[in-house]
């Protein structure tokens, strides 16, 4: 989950056009509920100056926005994501890339002659959706007037439990999309939907590698066997030489938290520190979002995946016009998850099955 703060202003023109934008119309607010407060206690309709929300109260719900987000809830694999994101406008509900393919054929001759085939690459476009995420909050008037020694610490609260909300569903979209959200054509995919995602089989099918990794039947030398044998081979097949980050289930980390070595002799470190010792994994994280024989990963670099912000989370206040009217805030921030494979296909994002 991505929120405005001063690099992504600084370095992303879209971002610091929005965050004028956010910025204008909060003072808006300002002004609008300035003037309401000062035409209520002039005609005597109601008297409410000293509910209006103070300036920095803004500041108190920014940092509570970026404080949430460090917490859990599907930022395991969030918080490795973000830093691979590209700002987008918001204007851009699907968001395109090109790839090309690969072209030419080398002439070996003493002569130097123009080959008799003269090649050049065709190009395959790809789309990504960028849905808004939106929620909100609010307080009646009444309340605001009457607990206003501690209607602060209500709004802090309700920012905090709001935040927290949108920031897990942004994380459960980068894991499995929306199906339900299309555009022209495109469906709103994550980590586990994207058709450019590779799937592993860990059931018994043909062609399965029939292992369960959160069993403690499971021997080290199984698991050993799985990662140098058939995780290799997917990561052989589309030709992956970075090292990548493994995100796994609560029930996969308790069984690797045993010895690797189970008689009562030599222990050589736990099961997890010995697939970590793979050259093909760069980290493992436990994310609750997956459970039982569930794992996925990527490699954290921008080729292959990247999250496009349309637009940071903010907060902004609705204009009230009478001033009975509640005060409403909403949470708004728009995120796609782009995959990013080669013009044949080839990925560095992967998640398992079980096909039985």
């Amino acid at each position: 989950m991505r929120y405005f703060d001063e690099s992504l202003v600084a370095n992303s023109r879209p971002h610091r056009q929005w965050w004028n934008e956010v910025g204008a119309q909060r003072e808006a607010f300002h002004i609008h509920e300035e003037n309401l407060a000062e035409l209520a206690s002039s005609t005597g309709l109601v008297t409410n100056s000293a509910a209006v929300l103070p300036r920095d109260a803004w500041l108190e719900m920014d940092t509570i926005t970026r404080r949430v987000m460090r917490d859990d809830e599907g930022q395991t694999y969030m918080a490795d994501l973000m830093p691979l994101a590209r700002p987008v406008h918001i204007g851009k509900i699907v968001f395109g890339n090109r790839v090309s393919s690969d072209a030419g054929t080398v002439r070996r001759s003493l002569s130097g002659k123009v080959p008799e085939v003269i090649d050049k690459v065709t190009y395959d476009y790809r789309n990504t959706l960028v849905p808004i995420f939106n929620t909100g909050y609010g307080r009646s008037w009444r309340e605001w007037n009457t607990l206003q020694s501690e209607n602060f610490d209500a709004l802090s609260d309700d920012q905090e439990a709001h935040t927290a909300k949108i920031r897990e569903d942004q994380a459960d979209y980068a894991l499995d999309g929306d199906d339900t959200l299309t555009f022209e054509g495109t469906t709103g995919y994550g980590i586990r939907t994207h058709p450019l995602s590779k799937s592993i089989n860990l059931g018994s099918a043909v062609g399965g590698a029939n292992i369960d990794l959160a069993s403690t039947s499971t021997t080290a030398d199984e698991i050993d066997a799985f990662f140098t044998g058939p995780f290799g081979a997917m990561l052989d097949a589309n030709l992956i030489t970075e090292p990548v980050n493994l995100y796994i289930s609560p029930e996969i980390a308790r069984n690797w938290d045993r010895q690797y070595s189970g008689s009562a002799g030599f222990k050589g470190g736990r099961i997890m520190d010995f697939v970590l010792t793979n050259r093909r994994i760069r980290k493992i994280g436990v994310t609750y979002k997956l459970s039982g024989n569930q794992f996925f990963g990527f490699v954290p670099n921008a080729n292959y995946i990247r999250p496009l912000v349309g637009m940071a989370v903010n907060t902004t206040a609705a204009v009230r016009l009478n001033p009975v009217d509640d005060y409403n805030f909403l949470l708004m921030g728009a995120m796609g998850l782009e995959i990013r494979a080669d013009f044949n296909g080839k990925a560095g994002v992967f998640y398992s099955v079980v096909v039985n």
